[in-house]
């Protein structure tokens, strides 16, 4: 019969620690979602755009971002075809290195989009966008359009050098 000493006890030795993963650069990928063309699916492309910003080197731009992606929304349900009965917009996000796009596409109308200037209390949309994105603009005809804007990382925001590509 062999005998055995025990196997000596376990010891335990600490792990380093992992450092936290660093947070994203950029949002991760492009991004897409249709909404039904009702007002009260303005709030809900707006929770969309929060979610997807979040983490992101463009979170300290959410507030200026979403009352943007806001505007365009509601002014695709209020003054396109996307307002009618089985209406509908959508919502793109497209980040690149050096800014990210947000597009609001609709099913067209009979207007086409521009900055009003003047004293009502309606009709100030685009020129919030205009003063708030670094870029912005539109394309497309009767038939579908899309209203985009752009908004630089924060670290490399310039206000005087915003630019509007607008094109009828």
């Amino acid at each position: 019969m062999m005998i055995t000493s025990p196997p000596p006890p376990a010891t335990s030795t600490p792990r380093p620690e992992r450092p936290a993963p660093a947070r994203e650069a950029t949002p991760p990928t492009a991004a897409r979602r249709d909404f039904p063309g009702e007002l009260r699916c303005v709030g809900a492309a707006r929770r969309f755009i929060s979610q997807y910003l979040r983490g992101s080197r463009y979170e300290p731009l959410l507030d200026d971002v979403v009352l943007l992606v806001s505007e365009l929304a509601g002014n695709a349900v209020v003054h396109t075809r996307s307002g009618n009965r089985d209406g509908t917009f959508t919502v793109l996000l497209l980040p690149t290195p050096s800014a990210l796009r947000i597009s609001v596409l609709d099913q067209g109308g009979r207007k086409v989009p521009h900055v009003r200037h003047g004293r009502g209390e309606r009709g100030r949309g685009l020129g919030l966008v205009a003063a708030i994105a670094d870029r912005w603009g539109t394309e497309g005809d009767g038939g579908g359009r899309t209203v985009w804007f752009e908004v630089s990382p924060p670290a490399a925001r310039q206000p005087a050098a915003r630019t509007s590509a607008f094109r009828a």
